[in-house]
């Protein structure tokens, strides 16, 4: 029961205070030092990874969300094109689940901590790349180009890997 209260204070907060039409899903970020990783920042975290070694990949949205909505296809072919090099998930908080397994697993306790610890005003969409890169909202949809998004996400990604 404890788990429902603090998931309905959860969604009310993201709802209240998360995505809104007005800020149109866009990002102002410091620029990170790779060129080709131009909306992530750096959070200066170790890197995160699966006992094997796999890079965790993340994205929290909602279903109501029109900028998660935007961009939740791009994000799930991008990380879907990495198989098993890298673990991805994409946990939708208002309905408690990954998208991205068919059984649709709920969201465990440490993986709401973290979207909490990365991102303590709870916007959505948020992205945690490894735990060294972090956007919250989309670098691109004001241009509606979701060809940006793929590459740097793939440009993130990369990078990850060859840490």
């Amino acid at each position: 029961m404890k788990n429902l209260y603090v998931l309905l204070f959860l969604f009310l907060f993201i709802f209240i205070l998360g995505c809104s039409q007005q800020d149109q899903g866009r990002i102002t970020l410091q620029r990170t030092g790779t060129t080709a990783i131009q909306t992530f920042e750096e959070t200066g975290n170790d890197i995160c990874t699966t006992p094997d070694g796999k890079p965790i990949i993340r994205m929290f949205s909602t279903s109501w969300c029109p900028h998660c909505n935007w961009i939740r296809q791009t994000y799930k072919d991008t990380v879907n094109s990495y198989g098993d090099s890298i673990e991805a998930y994409l946990w939708e908080v208002d309905t408690n689940d990954d998208l991205l397994t068919p059984q649709h697993e709920p969201i465990p306790q440490t993986e709401m901590d973290i979207f909490t610890a990365y991102n303590p005003e709870g916007s959505i969409p948020t992205f945690i790349f490894g735990c060294t890169y972090l956007r919250v909202g989309n670098g691109y949809e004001s241009e509606d180009n979701l060809e940006a998004e793929t590459n740097e996400f793939k440009a993130v990604i990369d990078n990850l890997l060859a840490q």
